[in-house]
């Protein structure tokens, strides 16, 4: 299927067609996403995403399961091997036998992650040999983990839930597999609060996201589309209250960006 022949007004307004086109798009973009998102960000995409790594390394314990959900190339994945595996250097806990697990529903953006992650497989680049982490890929999508209930110590979500058909069915399901006093962090933009800013910040990524499109995959909505999807998606202090409804409790809010980028620190409720 070609991201040209669907039409992104009609598959976007209904649920039920949504994931079809997100799957094209991702499909299109997986080889160009990580170049992309540090063009996108101006490179601060991954200090965004190096602090969610540091929340997880804060938190897990010998034998934790961390899920990345909707991984896409394993960056996330990637920077949390990293950040456990240095947490002693830190005066972190620098917990062994951790055990990480990528989700994503993208076929495309999993040989991505299977190439990046491929070496993290050995421990022989950690400070620490007796340090020995199991990372695995599957495919699936955070509307149905194929992960036992209260399996999971701390997941991450890198710009996920504003790609699926019901972010509330899709937090409820992380809040089944995540176990009472673990963690969800997350990442993602949002609509921000402020009307003028809102309507400068939609601009940007539409007109930017399209002429990048345009050039690198003769495609205006292979990027295009992020400002599409925020058009639909919640505020922070929406997002917040999604997670408390989900039985989370959240943390302060990083913000960034006037608040069309942020980060989100949950704890599962018993």
């Amino acid at each position: 299927m070609i991201l040209g022949d669907l039409d992104p007004d009609e598959h976007l307004r209904d649920p039920a067609r949504r994931q079809i086109y997100v799957t094209t798009l991702f499909d299109t973009v997986a080889p160009s996403y990580d170049r992309f998102t540090r063009l996108f960000s101006f490179g601060m995409d991954a200090r965004w995403k190096r602090q969610l790594a540091a929340w997880v390394a804060e938190v897990v314990r010998p034998g934790d399961l961390v899920a990345d959900l909707a991984c896409g190339t394993g960056d996330v994945a990637s920077a949390i091997d990293r950040e456990i595996a240095g947490s002693r250097d830190r005066g972190m806990t620098n917990p062994r036998g951790v055990r990480l697990i990528g989700i994503d529903p993208n076929g495309a953006m999993l040989r991505v992650a299977g190439g990046r992650l491929a070496p993290s497989q050995s421990s022989a680049r950690s400070p620490d040999p007796a340090i020995a982490r199991t990372i695995s890929l599957l495919r699936a999508d955070l509307m149905s983990l194929p992960l036992p209930d209260a399996s999971v110590a701390a997941a991450t979500v890198a710009y996920g839930f504003r790609n699926v058909p019901d972010a509330g069915v899709a937090l409820a399901e992380v809040a089944r597999v995540v176990r009472p006093g673990g963690w969800v962090f997350d990442l993602d933009f949002f609509r921000p609060e402020a009307a003028a800013w809102r309507r400068l910040f939609l601009w940007y990524l539409r007109a930017a996201g399209r002429a990048v499109g345009r050039r690198w995959h003769r495609e205006p909505e292979a990027y295009g589309y992020l400002a599409r999807s925020l058009e639909g998606w919640v505020t922070p202090p929406d997002f917040r209250s999604l997670l408390e409804r989900a039985r989370f409790r959240v943390g302060p809010v990083v913000r960034h960006l006037g608040g069309g980028i942020c980060l989100h620190r949950a704890q599962r409720l018993a």
